[in-house]
């Protein structure tokens, strides 16, 4: 049933759900974020979660030189740019689904079909950005930096 918005309720309370989701995590844009709106909110946060202060992950007694650590925040920086990009993707993913009306689509009439069309939609968007050699090598860079981090001299 459509409210006089058109919005099916079920649809409606999830974008209240979000709306109220980026409130809280301290966005400040409005109810429909552009897509660099959101792609730089994305960012923020994976930014914020890789430079968290006290976040250590040297070993106790030995204090990890500069190159390593930097070496380390870029590592984190490029692999969270991708992580930002696939998330971006499922986003996008959705709304085109979302917005697919053709005749042989059948309509969206739970909050579990809901859900399940959100699942493909970040499934497809993780085996899309996954499956790329750049993910692959960024992951893989982030993981010899974090080892070469917290063993100094151990790793290349």
């Amino acid at each position: 049933m459509l409210d006089g918005t058109g919005i099916p309720p079920y649809v409606a309370a999830w974008l209240q759900g979000q709306q109220a989701f980026m409130q809280r995590a301290g966005s400040g844009f409005a109810t429909r974020p552009t897509g660099s709106q959101a792609e730089q909110f994305f960012a923020d946060q994976y930014r914020k979660l890789f430079a968290m202060p006290g976040l250590s992950v040297a070993t106790p007694g030995i204090e990890a030189p500069g190159p390593l650590l930097a070496r380390y925040q870029r590592a984190a920086e490029r692999f969270a740019r991708l992580l930002n990009e696939a998330a971006i993707d499922a986003a996008r993913r959705l709304g085109v689904a979302l917005a697919d009306d053709s005749p042989g689509t059948a309509p969206i009439a739970s909050l579990r079909e809901l859900h399940a069309l959100w699942i493909d939609c970040g499934e497809a968007a993780w085996s899309t950005a996954a499956h790329r050699d750049e993910f692959a090598a960024a992951q893989a860079e982030l993981i010899a930096a974090l080892v070469a981090l917290r063993a100094p001299g151990a790793a290349p």
